[in-house]
């Protein structure tokens, strides 16, 4: 088993660093929704800010363990949201780095009373890194070792990165979509070959169902959201299927991530993991934790993937002018 973590750990860092590189995700998505769509900047109904910590599979070594902190805010004089998002993610014994700081602005059309659309840009920076002294290659244990088949000890390379998205919504439903990577920046750490970042693409969307629209204490409300999100990026996606129960100022959420039909090489299905999310909303904070069991053959060594969200909003939203909320779940 020892021997089976160390190889997974070699792969995730070699294959980082000199191949195409795939982007962090998020368990809870709309936790995070300036990472799943710049559309969605000011898309609250106050200004707010979030804090996400992800540790995916701590039972191995080295593995991914992403941070992000995310801020935004409607100009409802213009019908714009503004939004800043810093991200980053650290994955290896090579501490393969990727650090994004993507602002954002969003135009927000309504149409009739109860539909609106959002259209988002993101003109971000991404900057890599890996420090080459802490990966032993095969020329440094085979024939007595020596030098390094790298001979630079640290990489770096820092590019213009640009995303887009568009959301459609009302109180009850909403959908959108979301291109990140469009202008296929080179990511090679090397700077000696052209390695074009391949464009990331997610489709979301979801509705809301209340079950008790009589009741006038909207504490009292109870609702079942129901959502999908599909992405991809290479030849490789996902599809997350899932739903939430809300009640008062509980939320709680289970989710399916993979495509079971879908087999990457004969005997590995894609199935990924089941995820469960509890959550409290209050007035202006919100508390989510996530737990993803690991259901592909890498149950046994990787202890799931935990993951913590925080966001706190800088008003009480009923005092606000009221707009079409978007029915998308917290967490």
């Amino acid at each position: 088993m020892n021997k089976f973590i160390r190889n997974i750990t070699f792969i995730l860092v070699f294959c980082g660093a000199y191949a195409n590189a795939q982007d962090m995700h998020f368990t809870q998505f709309y936790a995070s929704p300036l990472y799943l769509n710049p559309a969605f900047a000011g898309s609250n109904a106050c200004a707010r800010l979030n804090l996400t910590y992800r540790n995916q599979w701590p039972g191995i070594s080295k593995t991914y363990r992403s941070y992000m902190v995310a801020g935004d805010h409607y100009l409802q004089q213009y019908n714009l949201g503004i939004g800043m998002l810093v991200a980053n993610d650290v994955a290896g014994t090579g501490n393969l780095r990727t650090t994004y700081i993507n602002p954002q602005l969003a135009y927000e059309a309504k149409f009739g009373r109860d539909f609106g659309m959002r259209f988002g840009i993101q003109p971000g920076v991404t900057m890599r890194s890996v420090d080459f002294n802490n990966l032993i290659f095969a020329d440094q244990i085979v024939n007595g070792g020596g030098a390094s088949t790298v001979e630079i000890p640290k990489a770096n390379v820092t590019f213009f990165d640009m995303g887009a998205g568009v959301l459609a919504y009302s109180s009850s439903y909403w959908g959108g979509i979301s291109l990140y990577h469009l202008n296929r920046p080179n990511q090679s750490l090397l700077g000696n070959e052209d390695v074009p970042m391949p464009i990331r693409y997610t489709f979301h969307g979801g509705h809301k169902f209340v079950l008790n629209e009589e009741e006038k204490n909207l504490l009292q409300r109870k609702s079942v959201t129901a959502a999908v999100h599909y992405r991809g990026q290479k030849e490789f996606d996902q599809f997350d299927i899932g739903f939430y129960y809300m009640q008062s100022v509980m939320t709680l959420g289970m989710w399916y991530r993979g495509l079971p039909l879908k087999h990457y090489k004969p005997g590995y299905a894609n199935n990924d993991a089941l995820a469960f999310v509890v959550g409290v909303k209050t007035d202006r904070f919100n508390v989510g934790y996530s737990y993803d069991v690991t259901i592909s053959k890498l149950a046994g060594a990787s202890k799931g993937a935990h993951e913590l969200n925080i966001s706190y909003q800088f008003c009480v939203p009923k005092k606000k002018k009221k707009r079409i909320e978007v029915a998308c779940p917290k967490f």
